[in-house]
C-alpha cells in the first residue's frame, strides 16, 4: 500500500506499469488514468485475493528465482527514464551483475492457461508459445529500455484457487514458478516513449490527450 507521500510523488510521474494505457488515448482506461494524474479522479486502492496473493508472495517468490538461478538480486528500486522526466519503472528485481529485469506476478493458473496462444505470441516458455498481458509486456519493455538490456524475465508464479485464497500457506516450488523470457521490441519501446512524452505534457498542463492531437503534434511533423 502507498504512502499518500508515494501517491502524490507518482501523480506527477508516469509508471512502467501504466505504460499500456496511454497506447490509445481516447479510450476510457487512459482517459481516467489522466483524470487521476491532473486531480480530478481520486485514487482507488484496490484488493482483492489477487493482490493479496501477490504482495504476500512477493517475496518467496524473488528468493526461489534467485536460488534456482543462483543470482542475486537487487530489490525494490524505482529508476527514471535518462531522457525523458516524469517516465519512472518500479522494479520487483534486478540481476545485479547483468541488469535483466525480473518483474514478479502472482497470478491464478486458469489466467495463465489463457495465455496459450495457437497463432500470434510475443513470449515463450520452454516449449510454450504464450500471448501474455499487453500491460505485463509494455512494463517489461520500458523496464529493459531503462536499464539498457535486451530481455527481461517475467517470473510468474500461478496458483490455484485454494492457494489464492490462502497464500500465507504456499510454498513456492517448480509447479508454480514460471520464468518466462520477454525480449527487447524496439519499435514498440521507441511508440511507448513518444507517447509517454506527450501524456506527461498532457499531465504537466493540465490538457486532455487525444489520438487527433498525438498524431499531429507528436507523429506527423517528425
Amino acid at each position: 500500500m502507498l504512502s499518500l507521500e508515494e501517491r502524490e510523488e507518482r501523480r506527477h510521474q508516469l509508471g512502467a506499469s501504466e505504460i499500456h494505457k496511454i497506447l490509445n488515448f481516447d479510450t476510457q482506461e487512459c482517459q481516467q488514468l489522466w483524470e487521476l494524474k491532473v486531480g480530478i479522479r481520486n485514487y482507488e486502492e484496490l484488493d482483492n485475493d489477487a493482490i493479496d496473493a501477490g504482495n504476500i508472495l512477493e517475496e518467496p517468490c524473488l528468493d526461489y528465482f534467485e536460488k534456482e538461478n543462483n543470482v542475486e538480486l537487487v530489490r525494490n528500486e524505482r529508476i527514471e527514464h535518462k531522457t525523458i522526466p516524469g517516465l519512472v519503472a518500479s522494479y520487483d528485481a534486478r540481476i545485479s551483475d547483468t541488469q535483466i529485469p525480473v518483474e514478479n506476478k502472482v497470478i491464478n493458473e486458469e489466467s495463465f492457461k489463457k495465455w496459450i496462444a495457437k497463432r500470434s505470441f510475443n513470449a515463450l516458455y520452454m516449449d510454450l508459445k504464450l500471448n501474455i498481458s499487453n500491460a505485463y509486456y509494455c512494463q517489461c519493455q520500458i523496464q529493459m529500455q531503462i536499464s539498457g538490456v535486451d530481455k527481461a524475465i517475467l517470473n510468474v508464479n500461478t496458483l490455484t484457487d485454494e492457494e489464492q485464497e490462502n497464500p500465507i500457506n504456499v510454498v513456492i516450488t517448480d509447479i508454480h514458478n514460471k520464468q518466462i523470457e520477454i525480449l527487447r521490441d524496439d519499435p514498440l519501446i521507441k511508440e511507448l516513449e513518444s507517447r509517454a512524452k506527450y501524456m506527461l505534457h498532457c499531465m504537466k498542463y493540465k490538457r486532455r490527450p487525444s489520438e487527433k492531437e498525438y498524431f499531429e503534434k507528436y507523429v506527423l511533423e517528425v
